[in-house]
């Protein structure tokens, strides 16, 4: 087993694109087989004759309250969606798959104990989460001691996977998406020149911005301005001063939870820079908080939800219908995430424990709602980006998947 190496403290979319790319990838969609062939359930999923057996429990942390609530509500939904279409369809070989959600509150101590609450109950068979990687690295050392899976969707600090032979994430990685902003969005796409960072101080955030500083480096990029500021700030009066004297061509904010509050602020000082998000993607709650201060706000997804796909628009208006918001790329990890466990676990049979369910999750490779989805060797995977930018209200593609290899 790999050795922990930080402790307690611690799909793709069918659609044309237009703008920067024209380009068109074909994949399967697990939501449209749901409503095509719920009467014919795939050889993993479906129930064997006369089969009558225990459920398969799996433990779920998620910040269902705090400020992270909306990505805990985002799992709650599509994971929920996720798992009535796998029992609809017979189960797990004949078994109902059942989610105990417990609510870490985005905290990681919460979100520690949570995890030896399932990992020493042996009715669970993995745990799923957390949403965010200081969370999911607070837990892993407890899966990791027990034994048992820490399955995050939404994790994506390079350091997580690598934590232990258990812990597994299917969210683009910090490296990739940090690299992606600063070499194709703002140096390539933007144009800028000279760039004012604003990032959250949590693991993923400095993470990110290391990246992504690194990154805008080495493509010839001056930072001007470089602030971190604790998760939860809600006054940024002064670092928008101290940025905006600093004259950059380019606003790059990297956050979580504080991205509206800081855009409102920005264009309520009256200082309108171009801004490019890492992070949130094309969450609707940014549009709705910030109205027309996010007109012309740029992002990155590594999933889009559009009209031109019908599955990939089946999957959104009904996760929409039930959670009253639109999902972003991380309510498409996390109906995934139940697929993939499900799938891996249907593969053992009967003989389910949790280190086969360790061993069959490593063999993943198949497609699914977001992508193809193949762990690495330490357990992660890597994304393709799109350029997102809001405009009249809404989040429309400006750049394929195939921008950066123009």
């Amino acid at each position: 087993m790999k050795r922990i190496i930080a402790v307690l403290l611690a799909v793709v979319m069918v659609f044309s694109l237009t703008a920067c790319s024209g380009g068109k990838a074909e994949t399967k969609n697990r939501s449209e087989e749901k409503t095509e062939e719920t009467e014919t359930p795939s050889k993993e999923t479906k129930k064997a004759d006369g089969a009558s057996e225990e459920p398969i429990y799996v433990g779920v942390l998620a910040p269902l309250t705090g400020t992270m609530a909306e990505y805990g509500k985002t799992y709650e939904v599509a994971m929920t969606m996720a798992m009535e279409e796998i029992n609809a369809a017979g189960g797990i070989n004949g078994r109902e798959l059942v989610l105990d959600f417990a609510d870490s509150k985005g905290e990681q101590n919460e979100s520690a104990d949570l995890a030896a609450s399932f990992a020493e109950n042996d009715k669970y068979a993995a745990v799923l989460g957390d949403f965010s990687s200081g969370c999911a690295m607070a837990a892993a050392p407890i899966c990791d001691e027990a034994g048992i899976v820490l399955f995050s969707p939404t994790a994506s600090n390079v350091d997580f996977a690598p934590m232990s032979d258990y812990c597994f994430q299917i969210a683009g990685r910090t490296d990739g998406e940090g690299i992606y902003a600063a070499e194709y969005i703002v140096g390539k796409y933007v144009g800028a020149k000279n760039i004012a960072i604003f990032s959250m101080n949590t693991d993923w955030g400095v993470s990110t911005r290391d990246y992504f500083a690194e990154a805008s480096k080495d493509a010839g990029l001056n930072v001007v301005f470089d602030e971190a500021y604790a998760e939860g700030e809600s006054d940024f009066s002064s670092l928008i001063t101290k940025a905006e004297a600093s004259e950059p061509d380019c606003v790059v904010i990297i956050d979580q939870s504080s991205t509206s509050n800081l855009i409102n602020q920005i264009r309520g000082y009256g200082w309108d820079c171009q801004i490019v998000m890492v992070g949130p993607s094309t969450s609707q709650q940014i549009i709705e908080l910030c109205a027309d201060n996010s007109e012309g706000v740029l992002t990155t997804a590594s999933v889009f939800y559009s009209e031109e796909d019908p599955q990939a628009w089946a999957f959104a208006q009904e996760f929409a219908e039930r959670a009253k918001f639109q999902p972003t790329v991380m309510a498409g990890y996390a109906y995934d995430s139940i697929y993939v466990l499900a799938d891996a676990i249907a593969r053992l049979g009967d003989d389910i424990t949790r280190d086969g369910i360790r061993g069959s999750l490593a063999k993943t490779d198949d497609t699914y709602l977001t992508g193809p989805i193949k762990f690495s060797e330490v357990g992660d995977i890597s994304r393709s980006y799109l350029i997102c930018e809001v405009s009249e209200g809404e989040y429309v593609v400006r750049c394929g998947y195939d921008y950066a290899e123009e």
